[in-house]
């Protein structure tokens, strides 16, 4: 099982070239994340059905693989998403959660839980999924931020 976890910061409020997002709007980036991840990694096809409450089931499709998972949305800054583990899918879970130390200064901390496929290899495929997943919430808090630029989620601070 391969579990990690890493915290990306969005806004550095000792930057002036970098534009500030409000908490509003890296909520509302996140929710369309977690909801449409297609609009975030190319070659996905996704599917969401509603469920009770703040919750859905997604099903992701990229390549010859799919996947069924459930996510559950906390109103206090947090997305748990989870693979249904009574389909012959690999389990994955993962928790997206805001963290604000101080007014205005707002990270994201991203962690992992997965499992790894046994292989006897030279490569380290744990560590390269670390690498991916890294890259690709980087890449996810960019295009956040020009959704959020462009006026999709409201005002900027700045």
């Amino acid at each position: 099982m391969l579990e990690f976890e890493h915290i990306i910061q969005v806004n550095d409020l000792t930057d002036s070239d970098i534009s500030v997002l409000s908490r509003y709007q890296l909520w509302e980036g996140l929710i369309l994340r977690a909801r449409r991840p297609d609009k975030f990694v190319r070659g996905l096809s996704v599917h969401t059905e509603d469920l009770a409450g703040d919750e859905f089931e997604r099903t992701i499709e990229v390549g010859d693989s799919r996947f069924l998972e459930q996510v559950m949305v906390h109103p206090d800054g947090q997305i748990h998403t989870k693979t249904l583990e009574d389909l012959e899918q690999i389990y994955a879970e993962s928790l997206t959660q805001i963290e604000e130390p101080e007014p205005g200064f707002l990270f994201v901390r991203f962690t992992y839980k997965r499992e790894l496929e046994d292989e006897d290899s030279e490569v380290d495929v744990g560590e390269h999924l670390k690498s991916a997943y890294l890259h690709t919430d980087m890449d996810a808090i960019a295009t956040i931020r020009e959704l959020a630029e462009s006026g999709l989620f409201g005002e900027f601070s700045n």
